[in-house]
C-alpha cells in the first residue's frame, strides 16, 4: 500500500512520464495523418465518387466549374444536356462511370435545395448503370438516409383522403389582377414586440413573396399579379397568447383596433374603399413575433359575404430558420386565393415534392407551384392527381 501514499511524483519520475507521454503523441498526431490521407486516397471513397472528376471525361470540368461558382442552375441544365447526349450516338457519349458521377452532382444540387424525392430519383438512375459494384454500397446508404429523411416527417400525412377545393371563396378568389395586402404587426405592452429592424426584415420578406408569386405566374403564361403592400402596426391592449390567436374571439377583438388605425368604421368599408369596391382582391396577413404554428383562416366554399377571411403568422424574427418565413408567408397567402395543403393528404407523399403546399426547399426561390396548386390558384386546368379533386 505504500506506493499510494503520495498522489504526486517525484521530479525525476515527472520528467520520464513527460517525455514519454510527448513521444506517444507525436506517433498518434504522425499515425492519424497517414490513415486520413489513406481514407482520403482510397478509390472507394465516396469523397472521390462523388466530389473528384480525377480520371472522368475532361467535358465534365465545365459542370465543376459552374458548381464552384454557385451557378447551380446552368449546372442543372448542362447536366440534362450531357445525359441526353448519352442516350444518343453522340460523339460526346458519356461512359456509365461519367454518367454515374453526373446524376450524383444533381443529387448534391437537389439536397441542397431541399428537394430530397428529386435526389433519390438521381440516385436510382446512377445505380441502374453498370457502374463498379464495389461503388455500389455507399450510394445505396446514402440513398436509404434520403429515404429516412423524408419518411421520417410524414407527420400528418394520413390525415385527409382528398383535396379540399376553397376556389373562388372569400374575398381573395383567385391570385390574379391586383391585390391589396394589409400588414399588419400584432403587439402587446408585455412580452411580445417588434423592432424596426425586425419590421424592416419581414417587409422585405413578404414583398419577396410578391416577386415570388410573379415568377411562378409567368411560367405558366399568366399575367403577373400586381401587389399593393400597406403596413399597421397594432396594440392589442392585452397579453397575445396563442390561444387567443386561434379562438374565434380573435377576430371580433383585433378588427376594430385595425380599423381605427386606418380610419374606416366597419371592415366592409374597409374592404369597398381599399379594393375600389371590389375591382381588387383584399389580402390581410396579421403577424405575431413568436414561435407558433401559423394557420390561415379562409371563407368556405361558395360564401358570398365571408369577411374572415386572414392568415395568422406565428413566426419569430428571432428565429434560428429564419429562411423558412417567406415560405411559411407564401404557403399560409396561397390558401386566402384557394390553395389547399398537401402535406397531409395520404397519396400526395411522392407527389407534387417541390410544392410549397406540400413540402419546403432550402430557399423559396427553389420552391415551385405545381399544376394542382397553380389550378387552385386559377392559373391552370385542372390535373391529374393520386386522389380525390373535391369539386
Amino acid at each position: 500500500m505504500a506506493r499510494f501514499k503520495s498522489s504526486k511524483p517525484q521530479a525525476s519520475t515527472l520528467s520520464k512520464i513527460t517525455a514519454a507521454l510527448g513521444s506517444l503523441l507525436k506517433f498518434t498526431l504522425v499515425l492519424g495523418f497517414f490513415f486520413y490521407l489513406l481514407i482520403l486516397l482510397s478509390p472507394s471513397s465516396e469523397l472521390d465518387v462523388a466530389d473528384s472528376a480525377e480520371g472522368l471525361h475532361p467535358e465534365l470540368q465545365h459542370v465543376i466549374a459552374l458548381r464552384e461558382a454557385e451557378q447551380d442552375e446552368q449546372a442543372l441544365a448542362l447536366i440534362a444536356q450531357m445525359l441526353t447526349q448519352s442516350e444518343d450516338n453522340h460523339p460526346l457519349k458519356f461512359s456509365a462511370n461519367d454518367q454515374c458521377w453526373l446524376y450524383q452532382q444533381q443529387t448534391d444540387i437537389y439536397l441542397e435545395r431541399g428537394h430530397r424525392h428529386l435526389a433519390l430519383a438521381s440516385l436510382d438512375q446512377c445505380l441502374g448503370l453498370a457502374i463498379a459494384s464495389e461503388r455500389k454500397p455507399s450510394l445505396i446508404k446514402h440513398r436509404d438516409s434520403i429515404q429516412q429523411h423524408i419518411d421520417a416527417n410524414q407527420i400528418e400525412r394520413n390525415e385527409y383522403q382528398s383535396y379540399v377545393n376553397l376556389q373562388q371563396s372569400g374575398y381573395a378568389k383567385q391570385l390574379q389582377g391586383n391585390v391589396v395586402l394589409i400588414y399588419v404587426y400584432l403587439e402587446d405592452n408585455l412580452w411580445q414586440g417588434w423592432s424596426g429592424t425586425q419590421r424592416f426584415m419581414m417587409r422585405e420578406h413578404i414583398e419577396q413573396v410578391g416577386q415570388w408569386y410573379q415568377q411562378q405566374a409567368q411560367l405558366y403564361q399568366q399575367a403577373k399579379p400586381s401587389f399593393e403592400f400597406h403596413y399597421y402596426h397594432v396594440q392589442t391592449g392585452r397579453g397575445i397568447s396563442a390561444e387567443w390567436l386561434r379562438s374565434v374571439d380573435f377576430f371580433d377583438d383585433a378588427a376594430p383596433l385595425l380599423l381605427e388605425q386606418m380610419g374606416y368604421n366597419s371592415w366592409q368599408q374597409m374592404h369597398d374603399l381599399m379594393t375600389d369596391f371590389g375591382k381588387k382582391q383584399l389580402a390581410v396577413i396579421f403577424h405575431s413575433n413568436q414561435d407558433h404554428r401559423s394557420f390561415a383562416r379562409s371563407c368556405p366554399k361558395r360564401a358570398e359575404d365571408c369577411a374572415i377571411e386572414y392568415v395568422m403568422l406565428t413566426e419569430s424574427s428571432l428565429d434560428p430558420q429564419r429562411w423558412v418565413v417567406p415560405q411559411v408567408q407564401a404557403h399560409e397567402m396561397a390558401h386566402l386565393f384557394g390553395a389547399a395543403d398537401l402535406y397531409n393528404i395520404q397519396h400526395a407523399k411522392d407527389y407534387a415534392t417541390t410544392d410549397l403546399m406540400n413540402y419546403y426547399s432550402s430557399q423559396l426561390k427553389h420552391a415551385e407551384i405545381s399544376p394542382i396548386t397553380a389550378w387552385a390558384l386559377g392559373w391552370a386546368p385542372k390535373p391529374a392527381a393520386p386522389f380525390e379533386l373535391e369539386e
